[in-house]
Formats: C-alpha cells, sequence, structure tokens
C-alpha cells in the first residue's frame, strides 16, 4: 500500500497542477482575510472592528481551500478515466479498492500540506493587515483550535473530491456539478429551508469552525465536535459507495 501512495503522490509532484491550485488557495485565503477584517464595523458586517473574535474568524479563512481540494480530488480520479490512464493502473494492481485508498491518502496528505501552508499565512496576513488598521490582535486558544478546524476542514475535502470523482467519472461534469452544489444549491436549500443547512456539508464546515451566526446557517448549527462527526460521515460514506461502484464498473 505504502508504494502505491507514493506512487499517487509522484504523480502529484510531477505535475503543475498542484502548485497551482495552492496559489488559487493562497489568493483566495487573501480575499477571505481581507475581506473579513477590512469589512469589520461597517453597517451589515457580522463583526466589529473592536470585536475580540476578529482575530480567530479571519484567520479561519485557511479553510478557503476546501473547494480547491475537492475539486484537485475530482481532478486526480477523473483524469485516470479521461486519458486513458485507469486501465493500467487496474491492470498492475488489478485489487481496484487498493488504488482507490492510495488515491484517498495521497490527496488527504496534500490536502494537509495546503492547510498547513494556508493556515501558517492567514495567521500571518491577518495580524498584517489588523495590525496596519490599528486593531487589536488577540490570539488565545481558540485560535489554535480554530486553525486546527481548518486543517481537518481541508484535509477531509480531498477524499470527499476522490470520491465524488469515483461516482461521476466524466470529468467536466463531476467538477461543475460538485462546485454548482456548492456555490448554487446548497445556499438555495439553507435559504429555503435554514433547519437543514446545518447538516449539509458547508453547515458541517461552520460548526467546526465555530462561525455561528456569520455561517450561511443562520447561527443554527451543530456543536463542533457534530460537524467533525458529520465531515467525517460525508467523507466515509461517500469513499465506501465509491469503492462500491469503482470495483463493479467497467473501466470504459
Amino acid at each position: 500500500m505504502s508504494a502505491l501512495v507514493r506512487a499517487e503522490l509522484l504523480k502529484l509532484r510531477t505535475v503543475r497542477l498542484p502548485f497551482t491550485l495552492l496559489l488559487v488557495t493562497l489568493a483566495l485565503v487573501t480575499l477571505s482575510v481581507c475581506a473579513t477584517i477590512l469589512t469589520a464595523g461597517n453597517r451589515g458586517a457580522p463583526l466589529r472592528a473592536d470585536d475580540p473574535d476578529l482575530f480567530r474568524v479571519a484567520v479561519s479563512s485557511a479553510s478557503a481551500g476546501t473547494t480547491i481540494l475537492l475539486v484537485l480530488g475530482i481532478l486526480v480520479l477523473t483524469q485516470e478515466y479521461r486519458f486513458g490512464t485507469a486501465t493500467p493502473s487496474f491492470l498492475v494492481t488489478p485489487r481496484r479498492g487498493r488504488v482507490l485508498v492510495a488515491k484517498l491518502v495521497a490527496v488527504a496528505l496534500v490536502g494537509a500540506l495546503f492547510a498547513v501552508v494556508s493556515a501558517l499565512y492567514a495567521v500571518a496576513l491577518a495580524t498584517a493587515v489588523m495590525r496596519l488598521k490599528g486593531y487589536e490582535v488577540v490570539a488565545g486558544d481558540d485560535v489554535v483550535e480554530t486553525l486546527a478546524a481548518c486543517v481537518l476542514v481541508v484535509v477531509l475535502y480531498g477524499p470527499i473530491g476522490i470520491a465524488v470523482g469515483a461516482l461521476v467519472r466524466n470529468q467536466v461534469a463531476a467538477v461543475v456539478g460538485a462546485l454548482a452544489y456548492l456555490f448554487v444549491v446548497e445556499q438555495l436549500l439553507v435559504a429555503l429551508l435554514p433547519d437543514v443547512g446545518r447538516w449539509l456539508p458547508g453547515g458541517a464546515n461552520a460548526a467546526v469552525l465555530r462561525l455561528g451566526d456569520i455561517a450561511t446557517t443562520r447561527g443554527d448549527l451543530l456543536p463542533p465536535a457534530g460537524g467533525v462527526l458529520l465531515l467525517l460521515a460525508y467523507a466515509i460514506g461517500l469513499s465506501v459507495l465509491a469503492a462500491r461502484l469503482t470495483l463493479g464498473r467497467d473501466l470504459l
């Protein structure tokens, strides 16, 4: 199994896609951190400029890479089918479940790297922007917990992407469908049925990050531990379903 994981990591190291997506992730973190701090205190903003929770919420922007890791996970698997490399991959390792697990582990490791880099960058950027604005930087244990939560959610979204790619093998359909769900379908469900929002992936993220009323679920969130369990349930449930379908499907 370790050899398969190393092979998947080698595939990721030899293409530009992960590096490009890391840059996109850092750009999203930059936008999110700056938007959180620079709009604090404005009319309609969820936080005041002197809110002691401002720094913690700003560094929670390190979780902006969840969507990027979801897309990376989808691409890692669907490219095998798109470019016809799935057949030799499964011929070399006939037990398809091992190949799928190796991809899940490899993408989770890449997600951990993305998350750690994003967390360090978010802390440095939020500190700099807040000091530039003359705001007090309040960094307590809750900030450390939030950063750990960011790492967790980013890591989990990579395997979820792998699972989505296995379920919807068409690359364009998988990526477009996933993004449409995150940015359109889920937002509509939360707006029309707020009580449903806490049980959706976005609601679980907000619960883990303790975003409260800032989240689109209007503050009606699960406790952080419940959010972690819900995200794990999504990741494990989708992965198991994807494995069952991968084992039973023809490669072509």
